[in-house]
């Protein structure tokens, strides 16, 4: 805990195209600007990175800004976050009260947001605040950008069971998770132990498996045929970069054993 740099302008978030066109892909029944108006979990273990930059107050309720009045960022850990708010857990030496303007930097492995707000509300805990950002004037370039992250986060905080276990075979059992939009997980497990022999994560007009034994992810379309032909390498990579991400983020519902042997894959 402690004090960052300075504030910066920063670039945008996903430039890549593939990417947005994934993100495209599967919409579920649920009205776009309602999906993104929901908020999300974000796990712990998911790989973005949050700061607050704000001038915070000292025990007095005096301003903490710098020189110029520009302020601080300080590291924190993003609770949970929608396309008009964030809850994030902050040092308490911040001191920040409801109504002070800040801005919520977010790094996900160096694609980077910068997003303006105030400070809504807060909960005081004796190691730590709470802080609940209200963001708003976000401009459309910016908007664009944060509105395919939410995406992100919900393909993953929004899996659930869909098919509880059941025989496949002699050999294997099969069960089945959803999440948005049209997102879905199906885990084979072996019959006589019940460990995870392999799992199918399937999105848009694309699957990635992974099998027990085997180290490299399986990457077919998602249209099922005898003799699928190969993704061609400039799709896998943008699509294991979208595997990459998502799976820190699955939410509890999805059992710890497939979490961590789909975690060995993601890495």
């Amino acid at each position: 805990m402690g004090k960052g740099t300075r504030g910066s302008s920063l670039p945008g978030f996903l430039p890549m195209l593939l990417f947005k066109r994934i993100l495209a892909l599967g919409k579920d029944d649920t009205p776009p600007d309602r999906r993104l108006g929901r908020r999300y979990c974000i796990s712990p273990r998911f790989p973005l990175k949050a700061v607050i930059h704000v001038v915070g107050r000292d025990q007095f309720g005096h301003p903490l800004g710098t020189a110029d009045g520009a302020g601080r960022d300080w590291t924190g850990r993003l609770i949970n976050i929608s396309s008009s708010g964030a809850r994030l857990q902050v040092p308490p030496a911040i001191c920040a009260q409801v109504g002070d303007p800040c801005s919520l930097k977010l790094d996900l492995e160096g694609h980077q947001l910068e997003l303006p707000g105030r400070i809504a509300h807060l909960i005081e805990r004796r190691d730590s605040n709470v802080y609940g950002l209200k963001l708003e004037a976000i401009s459309p370039a910016v908007q664009e950008n944060f509105a395919e992250l939410i995406e992100l986060i919900a393909i993953g905080a929004t899996f659930k069971p869909a098919r509880a276990t059941e025989p496949l075979d002699a050999h294997y059992l099969v069960e089945q998770y959803a999440g948005e939009p049209d997102a879905r997980i199906d885990v084979w497990r072996h019959t006589s132990s019940r460990g995870v022999a392999a799992f199918e994560f399937r999105l848009g007009d694309f699957r990635v498996r992974g099998y027990e034994g085997h180290k490299q992810l399986e990457f077919l379309p998602a249209t099922e045929t005898a003799n699928p032909a190969p993704l061609p390498p400039e799709h896998t990579a943008e699509i294991h970069r979208l595997f990459h991400w998502v799976v820190p983020n699955l939410p509890t519902s999805v059992p710890a054993d497939v979490r961590a042997f789909m975690q060995v894959y993601a890495a």
